[in-house]
């Protein structure tokens, strides 16, 4: 892919460490490397690239509640019982959060309602994410009725900020700059590792 601003390289950069991470295993509270829970994926991602805690300042019992609430990004729900919710707002690399689920019968339950799962958005209705019951990091679609109806909400960190640059190999945040946009779409090998993944 060639992107025509620095914004949507970064994204691809993301979507890139994130395909990296499929097939690991998964392990409740790992932050990475080799293993992984849906919370730890994503503060990898996140830290290997911009280096930031984007647990910062979250409330919350669980490290999912913990990134909903962080400092960082801006924050946009959808109502549960909605069966027509628009997806056209989630950018790739976005933060996709979900209705708890049960431990036992991973369904949501009415006590539960805060989010207790979190995926990374891939762009074409699919996203990545550590799975307790697939025990490992895999890719799922919004396409399906299940993952739709949990969906609670989703987390733009990367446009969030008024500019992105980069000094030397390394990404920072700049409070200075105005931000970029535009739309992204996924390369022809990306498209290929996610059509792989969803026909197996």
């Amino acid at each position: 892919i060639k992107a025509n601003n620095l914004e949507l390289q970064i994204r691809y950069k993301l979507l890139k460490l994130a395909l990296k991470q499929l097939d690991k295993k998964y392990k409740h509270g790992s932050m990475g490397p080799d293993t992984f829970d849906c919370a730890g994926l994503i503060w990898y991602l996140y830290n290997e690239l911009f280096n930031i805690n984007i647990f910062e300042d979250g409330i919350g019992r669980s490290t999912t509640t913990m990134l909903m609430t962080s400092v960082y990004g801006t924050l946009y729900k959808y109502d549960e019982d909605d069966h027509n919710k628009d997806l056209s707002t989630i950018n790739n690399g976005d933060i996709l959060f979900f209705h708890r689920q049960s431990l036992k019968e991973y369904e949501p339950t009415a006590i539960n309602k805060y989010p207790g799962h979190c995926g990374i958005y891939l762009g074409d209705n699919n996203f990545i994410h550590a799975s307790r019951p697939k025990k490992s990091v895999i890719i799922s679609s919004l396409d399906d009725e299940y993952w739709k109806s949990v969906l609670v909400g989703s987390k733009d960190i990367i446009s969030d900020y008024q500019g992105i640059i980069k000094d030397g190999e390394k990404i920072i945040f700049s409070t200075e700059c105005v931000p970029v946009t535009g739309s992204w779409h996924e390369d022809d090998k990306v498209k290929e590792v996610l059509r792989k993944q969803l026909n197996q």
